[in-house]
């Protein structure tokens, strides 16, 4: 069994005898620079590459959990569902121990840790564990936590109490504008495989000195408390049940043709995976795609220049937790460990709602402010200009993939408030520029021209703007 967060690198499709960290290395080496409508089409729907494939054709990521030994693929086994049901204190207990010596086993022999440390409950259960290290003289070394964020932030200031707690050495790294402008462009440079408002201050991250490796916890939402953005794992459903894909972007042929491919990639994953239950590949495909595309492919920023090692992933963790029933994976766990941590971390309010955890029918604690950024105020607005020329320059257009009256609609109807929060609109916005950047800078080739036809387009388009009418009331309503 291998650890879930093993990091990918880029290969010509189907030769493994060459791997490359950067994607634009393999561009240039072997002169592959074909957009791939595919993996667009993913982005566009998922915010995230379904499979291995990449935004250009025939460069593939090295499979999900595999080893490359004489130019020739070893994948690891996965460890099976089961239904074993215990205690919430058994659990809490087991479970506590396995992470306990997950941390060990990556901490030993490093002088200074630096643990990414937010609002949130996970990287809260790590700072629990390192400190108790520490209280043991398990670990002597030296712990730094570090945040990210804007100044009255709730991740900031409780992330700021804990380390207080624990006296250990505290920073801060302010997001901005800027940081969000440096963003576009930094994953443009790396591959345009996410939209760049999830790289938050890792490249600043990156850059920090004096610390051998640092500790994440990205992976606890959905090993820890069974939760994958939101839903719980049991109540998982077909991945491409819900598109994102609503604005019409993409050329409705296009659209079409993908969605089959995309559909193909998850009935050739299901089969790699015969015998294991709907449930169980489900959560299977969040790891593998989501999980593995997105979220660890941002991390591998801060990777590329200090060692990360993300809590959570090592096989006896993920091994145990997948062995309970899906109904003993909640948060009454995380509740028990916190009690048994140092620092009653339990009495300090979750980011998320500014309430203890499992705390209901009150309100916040608190007046800070719930986001850590403003990234939909700051795309809307600060850099709007920017990202309308990305998307207006030609780079797009020349792919022969998007429909350019859906580019010029929402480059001129592209709401402008200040809603801190990006939506699925500003999300895209931000990716496309990025898309925009990577081509012009790698000479990326569109399709064969191809004939759309234009009233399904135009459809498209129609159906997207009513989409986004309705999604903007919606979301104001439940402001």
């Amino acid at each position: 069994w291998g650890h879930l967060s093993s990091t990918d690198l880029y290969v010509k499709t189907g030769h493994f005898d060459k791997k490359h960290d950067n994607i634009r290395d393999l561009i240039k080496d072997k002169g592959l620079n074909k957009i791939n409508p595919i993996a667009v089409n993913s982005i566009l729907s998922k915010n995230f590459i379904i499979g291995d494939i990449t935004l250009v054709e025939g460069i593939s990521k090295t499979p999900w959990l595999s080893k490359i030994e004489n130019s020739r693929v070893k994948y690891f086994d996965l460890p099976p569902h089961k239904n074993n049901i215990f205690t919430n204190n058994i659990i809490a207990n087991k479970l506590l121990s396995l992470l306990t010596h997950e941390a060990i086993n990556y901490v030993e022999g490093k002088k200074t840790i630096g643990i990414l440390l937010s609002g949130g409950m996970d990287s809260r259960i790590i700072s629990g564990i390192l400190k108790k290290l520490q209280d043991d003289r398990i670990f002597t070394g030296n712990i730094v936590a570090i945040t990210w964020g804007i100044n009255n932030s709730r991740d900031v200031i409780y992330a700021k109490k804990i380390s207080q707690k624990f006296s250990w050495d505290f920073v801060h790294i302010p997001i901005t504008p800027e940081t969000l402008y440096d963003n576009i462009n930094l994953a443009a440079d790396r591959g345009s495989e996410y939209s760049p408002i999830h790289l938050h201050a890792m490249n600043q991250v990156s850059k920090l000195k004096g610390i051998d490796a640092i500790l994440a916890g990205s992976y606890g939402d959905s090993i820890g408390r069974g939760e994958y953005s939101g839903t719980r794992v049991n109540k998982l459903d077909d991945i491409l049940k819900i598109k994102l894909n609503k604005f019409g972007f993409q050329k409705s042929i296009i659209t079409k043709s993908c969605d089959k491919e995309l559909r193909k990639i998850l009935n050739e994953n299901a089969l790699f995976y015969s015998g294991r239950s709907i449930s169980s590949i489900r959560e299977i495909e969040m790891q593998k795609f989501y999980m593995r595309r997105q979220l660890n492919s941002c991390m591998s920023v801060i990777n590329s220049r200090i060692p990360l090692y993300q809590m959570f992933t090592s096989p006896n963790v993920f091994s145990y937790v997948w062995s309970l029933d899906f109904k003993c994976r909640n948060d009454n766990i995380y509740g028990k460990i916190l009690e048994i941590l140092p620092g009653n971390l339990n009495q300090i309010p979750w980011a998320r709602d500014g309430k203890l955890f499992n705390e209901s029918s009150k309100l916040p604690h608190d007046s800070y402010f719930k986001h850590y950024h403003k990234y939909g105020d700051w795309l809307r607005n600060d850099l709007r200009s920017f990202i309308i020329e990305k998307l207006s320059n030609g780079n797009l257009q020349k792919l022969e993939i998007f429909n350019d009256k859906a580019i010029d609609y929402w480059c001129n109807n592209w709401r402008r408030d200040n809603r801190a929060k990006p939506d699925i609109l500003d999300e895209k916005m931000a990716w496309l520029a990025s898309l925009s950047i990577f081509v012009e800078k790698n000479y990326i080739q569109g399709i064969d021209e191809n004939h759309s036809k234009v009233y399904l387009d135009s459809l498209m388009l129609i159906k997207g703007i009513f989409f986004e009418k309705s999604y903007y009331c919606i979301r104001q309503k439940w402001k």
